[in-house]
């Protein structure tokens, strides 16, 4: 009996030939949703299935809409533009939400609970059972039914815990004093050069996607954005906590003090879209919309005013994955700058990871002290031929935030540890120029870049070597955020 219904979703999902008699009126097999077969085998595994389904009407026709349209300021026209995703993601999602009501209406649910997302118009539905997958496959609004992706978290290539009593200097208040004693990685881009102009990257509200932070530590707990500047999709706690380090440890080099920052005087926020081992897609959906137009951490309020400049996503899947390119589209729609690391692949070539393989992001690959490539870090080109990582930074043996308690450190590797740095110095170029679009702040960074005395991998990927730029080891070269502030 088992075998049979599975046999029945499956010639919808591959053949795409069969109707249900489950009171839904019979249309066109053409028009019917493709059911992946991932669903199937966990289905026959596990018995349900978490699902993400996607309507067939996309989110670019209203994006581009409200890009044509004039507003007076930027937190108005993310506003607007919400609203219009929020609206058009109700009207295509209607039939699913309704199907889903009347089951949830029932003794026993074919599901456990569900998430509409207007950032990419897709829906999210735990614990799905086959006879609600029968029912979803006759929904011809729907575009595909597949299984939620499960992102396994890149940890850091070396690790090491430290602990330090210097004196906490201050950051984040009225007057920003600039940290004293600026790390390796801070120096070897200039951005304490960047501070000695008076420029911490006031005024620019940095974002962090990743395991959440510890934002109680000295050298992050002055500059935390506050109110709309923490989300957490699973537990919607209510205060920023960290279970893993990773997410305490970006965001410290991101805008941190006692000089393990490279934006000390910018306000963060930050988002839970990780967990101890894994970033599950609708956390990471539920996290894009956070960002998009920040909300209190009950999700009940919103201000679209507090939406950051540049996002930091120091996580990575597999490789010619799509999943988050809607997300990103929103993003750069908003003039949201999307900072990505490449991987921990490396080091041979056409190891670049998603979502940091695409052209609408900025991806980062990782250098040392001696500015050489670090082993680990990916390599391009994409599976799909783009050039990737596009610039690279320090992330070996980087100094920032521990987790721990309030005042402990350590150094991890990886290029999770890099991409921070393209963030922070993004939030002082923005800081500098605060009228500079998505277009042109990627433009400043790649043309700035250090090419010369970066050391050299031996290597052609792409057929460009690493002696021409750019190439699929460096990018555009390591990054210079002095020049770029300067030019």
């Amino acid at each position: 009996m088992v075998f049979k219904k599975f046999s029945t979703v499956l010639a919808v999902a591959v053949a795409v030939v069969a109707t249900f008699s489950n009171g839904v009126d019979s249309v066109s097999a053409s028009s019917l949703p493709r059911v992946h077969a991932g669903v199937h085998r966990t289905l026959r595994a596990q018995g349900t299935v978490n699902l993400i389904v996607t309507m067939k009407e996309g989110t670019e026709k209203t994006l581009a809409t409200v890009k044509e349209a004039a507003f007076s300021d930027r937190g108005q026209q993310i506003a607007s533009m919400v609203d219009a995703l929020e609206q058009s993601a109700k009207k295509s999602q209607g039939s699913v939400t309704s199907l889903l009501s009347q089951e949830a209406a029932t003794s026993e649910p074919l599901f456990k609970t569900t998430t509409s997302f207007w950032v990419s118009n897709q829906v999210f539905i735990e614990g799905a059972t086959f006879e609600l997958i029968e029912k979803l496959a006759q929904v011809d609004s729907i575009s595909e039914i597949r299984e939620e992706i499960v992102v396994k978290l890149r940890k850091p290539v070396v690790s090491d815990a430290v602990a330090s009593n210097f004196t906490t200097e201050a950051v984040g208040t009225a007057a920003i004093i600039a940290p004293t004693n600026p790390k390796w990685g801070v120096k070897m881009i200039q951005a304490s050069d960047v501070w000695a102009t008076g420029n911490l990257g006031q005024n620019v509200n940095v974002g962090i996607i990743d395991t959440g932070v510890r934002s109680t530590h000295v050298a992050l707990k002055g500059n935390f954005l506050g109110d709309f500047g923490w989300y957490d999709p699973e537990k919607k706690a209510a205060a920023p906590y960290d279970p893993d380090g990773h997410g305490t440890h970006t965001t410290g080099t991101v805008a941190g003090g006692n000089g393990i920052g490279v934006a000390p005087g910018a306000k963060w926020l930050h988002c839970k879209g990780c967990r101890t081992d894994d970033c599950t897609e609708s956390d990471l959906l539920a996290c894009a919309q956070f960002m998009t137009c920040p909300t209190n951490p009950a999700g009940t309020k919103k201000d679209c005013s507090k939406a950051p400049r540049v996002i930091n996503n120091s996580w990575a899947g597999d490789q010619g994955d799509t999943f988050f390119n809607a997300a990103v589209k929103t993003w750069v729609a908003a003039d949201i700058t999307p900072v990505f690391a490449n991987g921990n692949s490396g080091s041979k070539c056409s190891t670049a990871e998603s979502p940091g393989d695409v052209s609408d992001v900025i991806t980062v690959g990782a250098t040392d002290s001696t500015d050489t490539l670090a082993d680990f870090s990916s390599r391009g080109p994409s599976i799909g031929g783009l050039l990737k990582p596009d610039i690279s930074a320090p992330g070996v043996r980087v100094y920032s935030a521990s987790w721990v308690d309030d005042s402990s450190y350590r150094y991890e590797s990886g290029t999770s540890m890099a991409a921070p740095h393209v963030t922070g110095a993004i939030a002082l170029l923005l800081s500098a120029k605060p009228t500079l679009t998505y277009t042109q702040v990627k433009s400043l960074l790649y043309t700035t870049a250090d090419r010369s005395g970066l050391g050299a991998t031996g290597q052609t990927c792409g057929g460009t070597s690493d002696s021409k730029f750019p190439n699929n080891q460096y990018g555009n070269g390591r990054l210079n955020i002095l020049t770029a502030v300067k030019k």
